[in-house]
């Protein structure tokens, strides 16, 4: 593992004084970004061209916090609720709401999605030890794996975060942020293992991307981003380099746009503090695996 320094970075203002950005889509028709604020659920959309909107406004379809933000490969965006416990899904195209969607369980915080085959859409809880599964037409979410049954190790803080699915697709990888460990979830079984992290764990791991192989983690606490090299299943991956950037600021979030990644700037550090304005998200040059 060596350690990568990135000095040129491109900042994109959002809009507010209390956004505290959680996490970004991107869809791959456009190259539009959308973006989700913890704080109140407002969405924004960067488009590809860089300006910065107001997709969504808060509360719109009683939207009171956005963490996970993914847009499916059927023209939706999905908006992951945190700790209100919701899913909302949209059309991207004229912004119709298609679904909202509850848990049910609390305490809780919803916080990524990912896609896998058939439309199907895993949803990882950081405080309820259940992995969620969304499809269907209207679409419901319902408890699909159980976490703690199948032996992983449930701590004080958050659990599983970022979500995605392997290069195989034929398995999920996520990551738990307070252990540092990440785990392959077959979706044919649900059968739950670790996946054998070379140079692992990654405490503070946060939001996933994955580009061919090549697996992107945002390490919030620390102002880093992980680069790791998965296996085609995701049974295993080696942390081959660490990314800092003094644009940084508590990353919790990655999404890859052509050649770039984009990572969100929560600076969930300082929400009982003084967070600098503006709330940003930072465009760089994707690194290689």
């Amino acid at each position: 593992m060596h350690e990568l320094t990135i000095e040129t970075a491109q900042r994109f203002d959002l809009p507010g004084a209390a956004v505290f950005p959680e996490s970004i889509g991107v869809d791959p028709g456009t190259g539009d970004a959308f973006v989700g604020s913890l704080a109140d659920g407002t969405l924004y959309r960067l488009r590809a061209t860089g300006e910065v909107e107001v997709w969504s406004p808060a509360g719109a379809d009683e939207r009171s916090s956005v963490a996970g933000v993914k847009v499916d490969p059927w023209g939706r965006l999905w908006a992951a609720g945190g700790y209100a416990g919701t899913v909302h899904v949209y059309e991207l195209g004229g912004g119709a709401l298609i679904a909202r969607m509850d848990v049910g369980g609390r305490p809780c915080c919803v916080n990524d999605i990912a896609f896998g085959p058939g439309g199907r859409a895993y949803v990882t809880d950081s405080l309820i030890s259940l992995l969620f599964l969304s499809d269907g037409d209207p679409l419901t979410i319902r408890p699909w794996v159980d976490l703690a049954e199948q032996g992983v190790p449930w701590a004080d803080g958050l659990n599983f975060n970022g979500i995605v699915l392997t290069p195989g697709r034929e398995h999920l990888v996520a990551c738990q942020t307070n252990l540092g460990r990440f785990w392959q979830i077959s979706l044919e079984t649900g059968q739950v293992r670790e996946v054998a992290l070379e140079d692992g764990p990654l405490p503070h791991c946060d939001g996933l991307a994955l580009s061919g192989s090549t697996l992107y983690v945002a390490v919030n606490a620390n102002n880093r981003i992980a680069v790791v090299e998965l296996t085609e299943d995701g049974s295993s991956g080696k942390v081959t380099t660490m990314v800092r950037c003094d644009a940084f600021a508590f990353p919790t979030a990655i999404a890859v746009q052509n050649d770039q990644l984009l990572v969100v700037n929560a600076q969930l550090d300082m929400m009982d503090s003084t967070p600098a304005l503006p709330f940003t998200i930072v465009g760089l040059e994707r690194p290689a695996g």
